[in-house]
Parts: structure tokens; C-alpha cells; sequence
């Protein structure tokens, strides 16, 4: 149906009769002019970057239906035909999630607001604050549009074409000086401004210029002005994306308010940091847990850089982050946040080295061992890594001196053991060709035997965490600061108050020598005071932990982290 910005926008519309009783014959009136639009307003302003409408109905345990539906981006509005009496037999759910972000850009003329762009920051983004630009017309944006235009210094208007590409466009009018693209769409719905690969490890090349897209209704009304008479564009720009919203909000009818107001006091803050030590082109997803599922749908984000984000509370989420071919970061459990409360999320920082969690790591069923040992865990709370890309993993496993299984991957499988309670050895090595953590060992030693019958054996592998005291986004941190490391037991495990012995041994020349640190523990866990030589680039640690029942984790990391 038609949208919110002139004939040719696009909405979409959800019409349904939630309750229908055929006892007779029955007219359902299912009329699209009596649809409303759903909107979320959230304290800050905010342009909508992903949206999905939920419907379910449930009569009884056999028979129930449910789906969602995700709008493309090409659609400017979501409408709902309004069902606000309750279900009699039943129940019913409707509902909308929406990620809404700081607008990169917005612009406005004397006449209008243009509220619905899609933007795509140029190689030199438009500077922090508000612009005032003049607008020239530059018909189809070809080089020759501009012989005779001064176009220095301001915002240029074009057609989309078929003969001109929006990167010719772009090419043009960076070459004569434009400080801005808005291209005017000559189809239906809104118009992507730019080609965007999530899963290639390297960003595209961005614009000359920064581009915009305009809907066909409002843009030539925009051209029509420039062709008539002086016209200046007030431009506000954010060339980074400082704040978003994951908002999720459903309800047993469909109201004739449509529009749902989030206040401060609803939702948590979460702080996130993006921390990879170099930059380049990520992917990020944050999305609500519905009827038991969470569909993800990562969009590009920058691998470097802080973001505040607000989050709908009392609501499941699953959370994860990747930088193609290199590494993928996921949360080990869905995530919860409480109104008004205050937390971080960090992806991609050092150290990075095999860490298992809760849901993924080594279990045993009967006289089965199934061992999964994410090798790239980076410095987030409650994550696991895996790498791609350029990497070797490998994996052993040993009872006492004897090799029971190999496999050159992040996993394996062993069966027929003995359902004795034996002492175990479990060897991982990782390599990789970045600048940091460029290969791990861990050697964890533990105890199994078979689990009564029918339940889950969760074996005692010793997890470490590290923290390194001043570290910048590049993943260096000062010559003398400190280093902090918490040993931990995974849930269905010993308490992790029985690791009682902790080891670190430091070296400056990767491996070539050791210091062993002297540790102090706290209630965090053993801290330790690095004091690197002027000329050491890197520190490679060697960290041991050892419980009162014996299991054991031994971690070499070559290269963790950098040095200022």
C-alpha cells in the first residue's frame, strides 16, 4: 500500500480478524483504509534501520499458527488493521521489534523535512553539527551534467538513472566539488544508496561524496524548487552513529493507538564498545527472543568505535558480532536486561584465546565425550569466538598418557570410554595470521566418568579471563600497568573458590624468555604488575590454574596484547 511519503512510498500493511466465529455466514471486513500506522517514538531521535511485525493465535496445544514478516527496506511505514476487542477462546499476539538508530543525515528545505533517507557516508564524512547548502540540479549526475554547474561546495540533485550508475553519480560530483549526493529515486519505495557486502572482511570502497536517496514523490518536488528559484538545504550530520534503539513491544490486541512510547525509565542502557585493532568492515546483530526463536539479522557496523544503545527490557535477547573471514562472536546465553539499569558489551578485544561457556563446551553422555572448544573467545563477558578464515586448530585428547582422538578443527568426538572416573588431557593449539594472540596452547587436565544414566556429564575444565589495565582500541595497553587474571569453573562444575593455585609467566621476545609476575589475590581474582622493556613490542603470557581436586588449565597466548 502506499506509504508515507507521496504515492510512490511503500507500506506495509498487516490486516487480520484475530477472532472469527462461523456459525452462520459471516462477512469479514478486511478493509485497508481502516489501517493505522504503527510507529515507535523513542526519546532521541531516531530513523528505523530494521522492523519485523509478529502475529500469533493459539486456540489450543494442537492448533496454533504464528509468523513474521520483515518489511525491506524499500518500505518507508508499517500499518495495522485495528482488532482491540480480546479473544474469547484462545489467546492472540501482535507486536513489532524495530532497531532505530541516530540519523546519519537529515535535510530539510524551506517547505519540508526529508525524513526518510537512506544514506551512505562518503570517504570524508560531512562534518559533526548542522550545514546550510545550496541545491543545483544535475539531471541524470553524468560528468557532462556538470559542464557550466558550480557545483562546489554544495548539494547536488539527480535523477537515478538507468545509463548513470548511483557510483557514477557519485564519482561526478565528487570530481566537481559536491559536498553532497541526493539521489531522487524514479520508481517505487525508497532506494539503496549504496552496495554493501556484511560478509566481506573489507569494507567497500565508500563514495567521493556522501550520497543520499530521496523517494520519487518528494524529490521532484525538490527539483521543481531548485529549477524555479535559489533553494538552500539545511543539513544536520553524524558521521558516526553515536546512539540506537532495539525496541520490542507486543500485546494480546491490536490497539487503535498504534504508536508506543518508550520512556527512559523502560528501558536498560547498554554501553558497547567495538574493539578490533584494526579497522574495517563488521557485522552486528541484537535480536529479541519470540515464540522460543530469535531471527538474526546483522547489519554492517564498524569493528572500531562505541555506541550507546537502548534496549527493551524484560526480554530475551541474543546478541553476536563477526568480521568476515576473520572472526565470529556470540553470546554464550541470551541476555536479559533490566529497566533503568547500566551495562557494556565488548566485541573484539584482546585477549582472544580458546574459551568454552555454559552452552558450548565439552559435555558426556554415557561413554561419549563431545568436546567443543571455541578457539578465539575474545574479552566480552559471557562470549565464544570462532575464527575462519585464515587459521589452524587442532585438537587432542588423552587418558593419562594415551591418545584416544585428534581432529584438526574446534571439535571432536570420542566414545567407548571407560565408565571409570579416569584422568584426562585435553590439548588445544590455534594459529592465525593477525597481529594479535597469533597462536594459543591450552592444556586442560581433568577427571570424567560415566553420568548416571540417561543424564548429562559436564566435565571440570578450568576456563581463564583476562583483564589488561589501560588498554587503548588498538589493543595496546602502557608498559607498566596491570594484568588480572580469573580463573573460573564452568556452571555444573566445582565452585570456582576451589582453584586455589594461579601462575603467570611473562615474556617480551615471544617465548624466547620468561619472567615469572609476582600475584596478588583479590577478590576479582590474581593480579599481576607488567613492567615491559622500552624496546618489547608485545606481551606473550603463560597463565596456569589448578583446583583442589586436581583439574588443571595451563594457557600459552603468543602476542596478546600490544605495548604503547
Amino acid at each position: 500500500m502506499e506509504g508515507t511519503h507521496g504515492a510512490h512510498s511503500k507500506g506495509f500493511a498487516l490486516l487480520t480478524a484475530p477472532e472469527v466465529v462461523v456459525n452462520k455466514d459471516v462477512t469479514v471486513d478486511l478493509d485497508a483504509a481502516k489501517v493505522k500506522q504503527v510507529k515507535v517514538i523513542t526519546p532521541q531521535e531516531t530513523t528505523p534501520l530494521l522492523s519485523r511485525v509478529d502475529v500469533a493465535r493459539t486456540w489450543d496445544a494442537a492448533h496454533f499458527v504464528n509468523g513474521s514478516w520483515m518489511p525491506p527496506d524499500s518500505y518507508d511505514s508499517i500499518w495495522a488493521l485495528p482488532a482491540d476487542k480480546p479473544v474469547t477462546t484462545g489467546s492472540f499476539e501482535f507486536g513489532t521489534s524495530w532497531r532505530l538508530a541516530q540519523p546519519v543525515l537529515t535535510v530539510a528545505s524551506n517547505t519540508r523535512t526529508f525524513d526518510d533517507l537512506l544514506v551512505q557516508r562518503g570517504r570524508t564524512p560531512i562534518s559533526e553539527g548542522s550545514h546550510g547548502y545550496q541545491a543545483v540540479y544535475a539531471g541524470k549526475g553524468g560528468t557532462d551534467a556538470y559542464t557550466g554547474l558550480d557545483a562546489k561546495g554544495k548539494a547536488v540533485v539527480v535523477r537515478r538513472s538507468d545509463t548513470v550508475g548511483i557510483q557514477q553519480q557519485a564519482d561526478a560530483a565528487a570530481a566537481a566539488g559536491a559536498t553532497l549526493l541526493l539521489v531522487v529515486n524514479d520508481g517505487t519505495g525508497r532506494l539503496q544508496p549504496w552496495e554493501q557486502d556484511i560478509f566481506s572482511p573489507v569494507a567497500p570502497p565508500p563514495p567521493g561524496v556522501t550520497v543520499a536517496t530521496i523517494t520519487s514523490d518528494e524529490g521532484e518536488e525538490l527539483i521543481g524548487q531548485i529549477q524555479q528559484r535559489e533553494t538552500w538545504l539545511h543539513v544536520k550530520s553524524h558521521p558516526t552513529t553515536a546512539y540506537l534503539y532495539d525496541i520490542v513491544h507486543h500485546s494480546p490486541t491490536i490497539p487503535q493507538d498504534l504508536t508506543y512510547r518508550p520512556q527512559p525509565d523502560d528501558l536498560a542502557r547498554v554501553d558497547v564498545s567495538f574493539r578490533n585493532n584494526a579497522p574495517g568492515n563488521g557485522r552486528e546483530n541484537r535480536s529479541d527472543v519470540w515464540q522460543g526463536r530469535a531471527v538474526a539479522i546483522p547489519l554492517s557496523t564498524p569493528v572500531q568505535g562505541d555506541r550507546t544503545d537502548w534496549v527493551s527490557a524484560d526480554t530475551d535477547w541474543s546478541e553476536g558480532a563477526g568480521i568476515a573471514g576473520q572472526l565470529q562472536i556470540v553470546n554464550d546465553h541470551r541476555k536479559h536486561y533490566a529497566a533503568g539499569t547500566r551495562s557494556t558489551l565488548e566485541y573484539y578485544g584482546p585477549i582472544q584465546r580458546p574459551r568454552m561457556g555454559d552452552t558450548y563446551r565439552t559435555t558426556r553422555f554415557a561413554d561419549m565425550l563431545q568436546v567443543k572448544v571455541p578457539g578465539w573467545t575474545d574479552s566480552g563477558a559471557g562470549h565464544i569466538g570462532v575464527a575462519s578464515g585464515d587459521n589452524a586448530a587442532e585438537l587432542w585428547l588423552y587418558q593419562g598418557d594415551t591418545l584416544l582422538a585428534h581432529d584438526a578443527y574446534h571439535s571432536l568426538f570420542v566414545s567407548d570410554l571407560s565408565p571409570e572416573n579416569l584422568p584426562y588431557r585435553l590439548v588445544s593449539e590455534n594459529s592465525r595470521g593477525t597481529q594479535y594472540s597469533t597462536s594459543t596452547r591450552t592444556e586442560w587436565t581433568f577427571t570424567s566418568g560415566q553420568p548416571a544414566a540417561g543424564t548429562w556429564g559436564l566435565p571440570p575444565l578450568v576456563q581463564l579471563d583476562y583483564a589488561v589495565g589501560g588498554m587503548d582500541d588498538t589493543g595496546k595497553a602502557r608498559r607498566r600497568t596491570d594484568l588480572l587474571v580469573t580463573p573460573t569453573h564452568l556452571s555444573g562444575g566445582p565452585g570456582s573458590e576451589t582453584i586455589t593455585e594461579v601462575s603467570v609467566d611473562v615474556s617480551y621476545d615471544d617465548g624466547a624468555t620468561w619472567h615469572h609476575a609476582a600475584l596478588q589475590h583479590t577478590a576479582e581474582g590474581w593480579r599481576a604488575r607488567l613492567d615491559a622493556p622500552a624496546d618489547a613490542r608485545f606481551v606473550t603470557l603463560r597463565t596456569s590454574a589448578r583446583d583442589t581436586q586436581g583439574n588443571s588449565i595451563t594457557q600459552d597466548i603468543t602476542r596478546a596484547f600490544g605495548l604503547k
